[in-house]
C-alpha cells in the first residue's frame, strides 16, 4: 500500500522538468520557483494525453485538433488548471480542426459539454467552398458537437458525452442532474472558478440525441420518404426470434402440419404495472414526446381520444379471486395523470412489442378499454395465423373480446383468420379459483411448451428503477425516457438470445429425459382402457374447449371439523375403555384443538 501511495504522490510533483517534445527546460534557478523569467518555457501536462511534460508551443501544436483536453500548468509549487482557450487556441470547425483557407472572420465562443468536463472553446466557422457542410449546424454536427439550439447555438455537447450519459442512464439509472453535476466537479472541484450551468440545456440535448439514435438504429435515415414518414412502431426494436412473416419464416408455413404450428405461433404476455405512475404537470400540453407511436408506446392522441368513450366504466367479474380486478377503480389516483402502464411482451423472449405500452388511468378498466387498445395496437398488421395470449386476468378479459374489437378502429382489428388461445401465467394462476385454473392454465395449451407467461414481470423489474424519476416528468419527457430504456432492454435481450436459447435447449433436453422416464413409469401402471379413455378425452378437449375438461379433478366435499373431532373422541373413548394407555398426555382431539 505504501508503494501505491508514494507513486500517487510522485505523480503530483514536477519530475524531470523537460518538455518531452522539444527537450526545452526552464533555467535551473527557475525550477521550483513561483516565477520564472520571460524566456523560460512554461511547463504543462495534459491528463488526456499522458503524464509527460510539454512546453507552451508544443502543447498548442499538439492540441490543434484536440480542443477539449484538460491541461494543468506547473506554477513552481503545484499543478494548476489552465484552458487551451486561455493559451490562445482557436479551433477550426468544418475541417476537423485543420486550417480553413477562408474562415469566417468572427471569432466565436462555445460552451462544450464533454466527458472530461465543461469547456469554453474559441472557434471559427468555415466560410470556404471546400467544406461539404454549408451551414453552421452542419459544421457542428460534422465535428460531433450536438447543438443546444438551431439558431446561433452557444452550447454544444459532444456525441461522446451524450452516448456516455445515455448508457449510464439506461444501465445505471443516472439522471441528468447528477451527470452534469459530476462534470462540473470534474471541471473545478473547488468551485473557485465559475463553471457554466448547462443542466437544462444538456437535458434537452440528451433527450433529442437518444431519439435520433433510436431512429438511426431502426434504419430511418435510409428511407427515401424521410423520417417523418415513419410507420407506427417503425422505431421499435423487434424480437429476432419471434416469427415474422417475410423475415424469418419459410415459404408455405401456412400449410404446415398441426403438430408443427407452434413454430409459427406468436405467444404474448400481458400485464399492468402500477409503479410507473406519473403526476399531473402544468406543462403537459407543452411537452409532446418525440415520434409518438413510432416506438413502443401507443400513439398518444388517438389513444386518449379512444379512452374518452370509456370514462364511466364498472367492472364485472365472475372470477372473484384475482386482485387486479380490485385495483381498477383504486382511490390512489389523486393528482396522477396516469396510475401506471399496461404492457405487451413476447412471452418466450421477453421483448416489448412495437406499440406494446400505454398509460393507465384507473387500473385495467372493465371492458378493458386501455388494455384492449394497447394489446391490439401491439398486433397491428399481424399476418400470423396462430396466437397465444397469457394474461393474469385472461379468464375475464377474453369474454366478449370479439364484440369489443368491433368498436375499435379498423386498423386495430385482428383478421378473422387468426386462431387465438388464452391462458393464465403459471405463477399468477394460483390466485384464481380451481375451475378457472383448470380451464385457463397455460400448461394445458397446445404448442406453448414450458413457457411460463411471467416474462413481463422480469421486464418490469428492469423498468421500475426509473419509476421515481419518471413520476415527476412531463408526459412527453416520461415517454421518451421509458422508450429509451425499453429500446436498451430489447437490444440486450436480442444480442443475448444466442447464449440464452442454447442454455435453455441444454436444460430442456436433460429435463425432457427425466420427464419421459417418469411418465413411462407412471403410464406402465395404468390399465389400457383407462389410458384410452383419458387420451380420447384430451383429444376431444383440445379440439373443442366446450368438451369436458380432463384436467379438472372432481372434488367431493369432505367431512367437517366437528365430524372429525367427534369421530376422534369416540376412538379415544373406545381405547380408554379397553385400557390402552396413550404415549402422550394429550390425545388427538386435544392436539387438533
Amino acid at each position: 500500500m505504501q508503494f501505491f501511495l508514494d507513486s500517487t504522490v510522485r505523480n503530483e510533483g514536477l519530475g524531470d522538468p523537460v518538455c518531452a517534445c522539444c527537450s526545452r527546460a526552464p533555467a535551473q534557478d527557475d525550477v521550483g520557483e513561483a516565477e520564472a523569467d520571460a524566456t523560460s518555457p512554461r511547463l504543462f501536462r495534459c491528463s488526456d494525453c499522458g503524464m509527460f511534460l510539454q512546453c507552451e508551443a508544443c502543447v498548442l501544436a499538439r492540441h490543434d485538433l484536440q480542443p477539449l483536453h484538460s491541461l494543468k500548468e506547473w506554477t513552481g509549487e503545484f499543478w494548476d488548471d489552465v484552458t487551451l482557450t486561455s493559451l490562445g487556441l482557436v479551433y477550426q470547425v468544418g475541417h476537423g480542426g485543420l486550417p480553413c483557407p477562408r474562415p469566417e472572420p468572427a471569432e466565436r465562443t462555445m460552451v462544450v459539454v464533454h466527458t472530461n468536463g465543461i469547456h469554453i472553446v474559441d472557434f471559427h466557422y468555415c466560410g470556404c467552398d471546400l467544406s461539404d457542410r454549408a451551414n453552421h449546424l452542419a459544421q457542428l454536427m460534422g465535428t460531433a458537437w450536438y447543438p443546444a439550439t438551431t439558431i446561433e447555438p452557444a452550447t454544444c455537447a459532444t456525441f461522446e458525452a451524450l452516448e456516455l450519459f445515455r448508457l449510464l442512464n439506461v444501465v445505471g439509472n443516472l439522471n441528468v442532474h447528477d451527470f452534469v453535476g459530476s462534470l462540473e466537479r470534474r471541471t473545478d472541484a473547488t468551485k473557485i472558478r465559475p463553471v457554466p450551468d448547462r443542466y437544462k440545456a444538456f437535458g434537452r440535448m440528451s433527450r433529442q440525441f437518444a431519439f435520433v439514435k433510436r431512429c438511426e438504429r431502426a434504419g430511418r435515415a435510409h428511407d427515401s420518404l424521410g423520417v417523418m414518414r415513419t410507420p407506427p412502431g417503425g422505431c421499435a426494436v423487434l424480437c429476432w426470434a419471434c416469427p415474422q412473416d417475410g423475415m424469418n419464416m419459410p415459404e408455405g408455413w401456412r400449410d404446415v402440419a398441426p403438430e408443427f404450428r407452434f413454430l409459427y405461433m406468436l405467444i404474448l404476455a400481458i400485464d399492468a404495472n402500477f409503479r410507473l405512475k406519473n403526476r399531473i404537470r402544468k406543462n403537459e400540453l407543452e411537452d409532446p414526446s418525440f415520434g409518438s407511436g413510432w416506438g413502443h408506446f401507443v400513439n398518444y392522441k388517438p389513444y386518449t381520444k379512444h379512452l374518452k368513450n370509456y370514462i364511466a366504466e364498472k367492472d364485472i367479474s365472475t372470477c372473484i379471486a384475482f386482485a387486479a380486478l380490485l385495483q381498477k377503480d383504486t382511490r390512489m389516483t389523486t393528482g396522477l395523470r396516469c396510475s401506471g402502464v399496461g404492457g405487451v411482451v413476447c412471452a418466450r423472449h421477453e421483448l416489448v412489442r412495437p406499440q406494446g405500452m400505454g398509460d393507465l388511468q384507473k387500473g385495467e378498466r372493465q371492458v378493458y378499454s386501455n388494455m384492449d387498445y394497447i394489446i391490439l395496437s401491439s398486433l397491428m398488421g399481424l399476418t400470423l395465423l396462430w396466437l397465444t395470449i397469457s394474461y393474469d386476468i385472461a379468464c375475464q378479459w377474453k369474454i366478449n373480446l370479439a364484440s369489443r374489437m368491433e368498436k375499435m378502429p379498423e386498423a386495430l382489428r385482428l383478421p378473422e383468420t387468426v386462431e387465438i388461445q388464452f391462458g393464465l401465467p403459471v405463477w399468477h394462476a394460483s390466485a384464481h379459483e380451481r375451475t378457472c385454473q383448470a380451464n385457463n392454465s397455460l400448461n394445458y395449451l397446445e404448442g406453448v411448451g414450458r413457457t411460463d407467461g411471467e416474462g413481463i414481470e422480469r421486464t418490469w423489474s428492469g423498468l421500475n428503477p426509473a419509476a421515481w424519476a419518471t413520476k415527476e416528468m412531463g408526459q412527453g419527457a416520461r415517454h421518451d425516457a421509458l422508450e429509451d430504456r425499453i429500446d436498451h432492454h430489447n437490444w440486450e435481450k436480442n444480442i443475448k438470445q444466442g447464449n440464452t436459447l442454447a442454455r435453455k435447449l441444454v436444460v430442456a433436453m436433460a429435463e425432457r429425459d427425466l420427464q419421459v422416464a417418469a411418465f413411462t413409469e407412471v403410464d406402465s401402471t395404468l390399465r389400457s382402457e383407462l389410458r384410452r379413455d383419458w387420451l380420447a378425452r384430451v383429444i376431444a378437449y383440445n379440439a373443442d374447449r366446450s368438451s369436458p375438461n380432463p384436467y379438472e379433478t372432481a372434488v367431493t366435499k369432505g367431512p367437517s371439523e366437528v365430524t372429525v373431532r367427534l369421530q376422534l373422541k369416540k376412538e379415544e373413548a373406545k381405547e380408554a375403555k379397553e385400557g390402552a394407555e396413550g404415549v402422550h398426555r394429550k390425545g388427538a382431539t386435544a392436539f387438533l384443538v
